[in-house]
């Protein structure tokens, strides 16, 4: 795995080598990898990402890190989720210094065993400045956002069940 010191002398256009078990082995571009500054909330270690597609058309992504190959998380843009979300894109901005225009944002996801329990963490968006590729995790104190907003809309249990008519 590469190190932070030895990113410091990488040339943009460059490729990084990544080997993980869940997603084998891949070159990211490194203009590609964004940098927590302070790390994922309880995860400071970890600081390096890229994006990385589920699926063709899904609206859920992973979160690799490039610090730890073996760790990702599934992110989706809350937007996507919750029509009225207020990502509070000036907030963002003025916690990386950079133009709530060119912010990347999105929010971790929990996957549990039943996809019908999927939720989203509306309280800690993480933020990308697009331009230097410096991220933050947020911590929004609102009341009204939650940590596990369920992103399936609940279903009765009869109507999962029931056969057609």
């Amino acid at each position: 795995m590469t190190t932070n010191a030895e990113l410091a002398g990488v040339e943009p256009a460059s490729l990084l080598r990544v080997e993980s078990a869940r997603f084998g082995t891949m070159e990211i571009p490194f203009d590609r990898v964004f940098e927590l500054e302070d790390g994922l909330i309880g995860l400071p270690g970890l600081r390096r990402f890229v994006l990385l597609d589920h699926r063709p058309g899904s609206r859920l992504k992973f979160m690799l890190s490039m610090d730890d190959a073996e760790v990702a998380f599934v992110v989706a843009n809350p937007c996507d989720f919750v029509p009225d979300y207020d990502p509070q894109l000036d907030r963002a901005a003025r916690a990386l210094g950079a133009s709530p225009d060119g912010l990347g944002f999105f929010c971790l996801v929990t996957v549990p065993g039943d996809p019908f329990e999927m939720t989203i963490n509306l309280m800690a968006p993480i933020a990308v400045d697009l331009a230097t590729m410096r991220a933050r995790q947020l911590v929004y104190d609102d009341r009204r956002l939650d940590p596990a907003h369920r992103i399936m809309p609940a279903v009765p249990a009869a109507a999962l069940v029931q056969g057609p008519g």
